[in-house]
Parts: C-alpha cells; structure tokens; sequence
C-alpha cells in the first residue's frame, strides 16, 4: 500500500474527504454493529487512515460494547485518528495482518482496496482475522463512472500505485478467500459488497 504520499496528504485528507462528497451510508453502518444490547463488538478497519468511520459509527453508538482497531500503513494518518476510548491504531498492512485468527467480528475496507499492493491477499487476511459468522463490509469508488475516472487519475499522479478494482473481481477475491459474498447496495459513483464467514471455519 502507498505510505510516502499519504504522509503528505494527512494535513488535509479528513477535508478532501468531504470536499469529494465521500461518505458512509447508514446500510453500512449498520452492518457493522452486532445486533443484540451489550453484545460486545470488535470491528477491524483497514486502512481506516484518520479514524473518520472509527469515530462516526462510536458517535452513533456510545457505550463500552464497541471497539474499533484502525490499522494503516502510514503513521502520520494514524497520528490524526481521534483520541477515543474505543479506538485504537496500529500501523501495519492489510496484506499482512498482524493479528491472532478468529480475532474480530467485523472487517471494513472503505475506498482502500484500489490502494493495495496485493487484494487477493488482503481479503485472505481479512478471512483468516475474522471470527465464524464474521463479516467484511468493502466500500470501493465506481471505477466505471465518470467522475471516478478524473479522482483516479489523479490519485495515480499524485500516489502513483492504483490497482484495477471492479465489482467482478470483489467477487472474485471474496470467493477466493472463502467467503459468502454478495453485493449489497450500489450507489452513483460507489460499489458496497458484504461477505461473511461461515460457522467452524
């Protein structure tokens, strides 16, 4: 994943990301909260960056019952991830997580799978981090449309390794991995794919 061109980024990432209208629909959200009062939660974001889905989903639901691990690979993104109870940092890879098996109950990877040296290898961590009957929520920019296409360009001047990522290779990479995927939602410019690790494995 890039690092050296975040570091630059960081000062103004949380105000590019609401300038390009990025945001995370409350069908997300939901899907990483546990149902069930006091049902304790460990959510894993990777490449979460400055903590800005860490700290929205812990806004909407207060209480000791959530925690949230923001992993990225650049320190002076994390350094920008809100001082919270319920969230923690580590700096690390999604293609090589530095984490037990069977540690979290949710995975989220929000506009950062076209950021990866290596997807396949990404969601077969997610996987293998995931508790049975875990989920990953993956939220990716619509590489197709048009608006899309001019942020990707300029990603790739600016932050140089941009990989292809489709909804037909989410499907693939999940599937790889083990999981049972779908896609859940599609919006103008952004692809949602929920999937989820069956029980005993």
């Amino acid at each position: 994943m890039v690092v050296i061109s975040f570091k630059y980024i960081a000062p103004v990432y949380n105000f590019l990301v609401k300038a390009l209208g990025i945001h995370y629909p409350e069908r997300v959200i939901r899907l990483l909260v546990l149902r069930g009062e006091n049902r304790s939660c460990e959510i894993l974001d990777i490449g979460g960056g400055t903590g800005l889905l860490a700290e929205r989903i812990i806004s909407k639901n207060p209480g000791p019952c959530l925690h949230f691990t923001v992993l990225d690979p650049s320190c002076e993104m994390l350094k920008r991830v809100p001082k919270m109870e319920n969230i923690k940092t580590v700096q690390g890879r999604g293609e090589d997580l530095p984490f037990d098996n069977n540690t979290f109950d949710r995975v989220t990877v929000i506009e950062t799978l076209h950021h990866s040296d290596d997807p396949s290898a990404l969601f077969r961590e997610a996987f293998r981090v995931l508790k049975p009957r875990g989920v990953m929520v993956v939220q990716e920019p619509d590489q197709e449309k048009f608006l899309v296409k001019i942020i990707i360009g300029l990603e790739r001047i600016f932050l140089r390794s941009i990989k292809r990522v489709d909804e037909d290779l989410i499907k693939k990479w999940g599937k790889e991995a083990g999981f049972i995927g779908r896609l859940t939602l599609r919006r103008s410019q952004q692809i949602f794919w929920k999937g989820k690790k069956r029980a005993g494995e």
